[in-house]
């Protein structure tokens, strides 16, 4: 079916469009996932050479209302990328095209894409940022599976105060599953902020959420794992995680530490680029792997 392209006031409008393509639904399905993408975090998750070559396809896009953007004339003066997001339009289209795709909980959220604040934003991008990270160092799939909020909407074993990304590694052998959860701490939030979230981890661990509902019972509980933008913030947190572990007993309870800088620098996974926290000494550098024996 051929499209037919009408002028509006701020972005041409599609009257009639072709069904969505692999190619369009894996960029609605990637701004599900993190809620915010700049042009070259999609380029990149698309295996595309530069954001240049999906800039038209976003265009078409957000002719026909599946996405919009945040972008104003601020941005260009500090030389800041546009985020895309989906809109809820968007996200029926998704899930029309692949069913059980989104959920009630995540899509719920989208409504407020227009209005979060600044610094929301720039954390859902860092996230975003972090998670490619993460799949460069780790592998994909098979090796690191990544599940973002809108994925932990769903679920009522996630503690509802929910980490940024969680993290599951599976053996070798698939008889077990190594579980994260992630949180990036790149100063859009107060320092107690962190704080406050370990604690609720602990909390969580403890007596479940208020609701009643608890982490998989058969399921190991995560490692609660924090990426501070720098060493000083790094070290402010391990001291505070070290005083957690000293009130609790808990031989169960993992909390380790990285930089952005230490992640960056990593090229395997392998690499002990992570600082676990101990009672009685100082922390232990470890692998991701190396953090949860079992």
């Amino acid at each position: 079916m051929s499209e037919l392209v009408t002028k509006s006031s701020n972005v041409d409008t599609v009257k009639y469009r072709r069904p969505l393509n692999k190619q369009q639904l894996k960029t609605l399905q990637l701004l599900y996932w993190y809620r915010f993408c700049t042009s070259k975090q999609l380029a990149r998750s698309l295996d595309k050479p530069s954001h240049k070559a999906i800039q038209n396809k976003l265009q078409i896009l957000e002719a026909q209302g599946f996405i919009g953007k945040r972008y104003d004339k601020s941005y260009k003066l500090a030389g800041r990328a546009a985020e895309y997001f989906i809109t809820p339009k968007g996200a029926r289209a998704l899930e029309k095209a692949k069913p059980n795709t989104t959920n009630q909980w995540a899509t719920k959220s989208l409504y407020k894409n227009k209005t979060v604040s600044d610094d929301f934003l720039r954390h859902c991008i860092t996230v975003t940022e972090i998670s490619q990270r993460l799949r460069d160092i780790y592998g994909d799939g098979s090796k690191l599976r990544r599940f973002s909020k809108s994925y932990m909407a769903e679920f009522s074993y996630y503690p509802t105060w929910t980490p940024d990304l969680h993290l599951e590694i599976l053996s070798k052998d698939e008889t077990s599953t190594k579980h994260y959860f992630l949180d990036v701490w790149d100063g859009t939030k107060p320092f107690f902020v962190g704080v406050r979230k370990t604690r609720n981890y602990v909390n969580f661990k403890d007596s479940g959420n208020k609701d009643g509902n608890e982490w998989q019972e058969d399921e190991p509980f995560p490692a609660i794992l924090a990426i501070c933008e720098d060493e000083r913030s790094q070290k402010k947190l391990n001291r505070q995680m070290k005083r957690i572990l000293d009130e609790q007993w808990d031989d169960e309870l993992i909390f380790a530490t990285t930089t952005t800088n230490k992640l960056q620098q990593a090229t395997k996974p392998a690499d002990k680029i992570w600082s676990r926290i101990l009672t009685e000494d100082s922390p232990e550098t470890a692998s991701l792997k190396g953090l949860l024996v079992y």
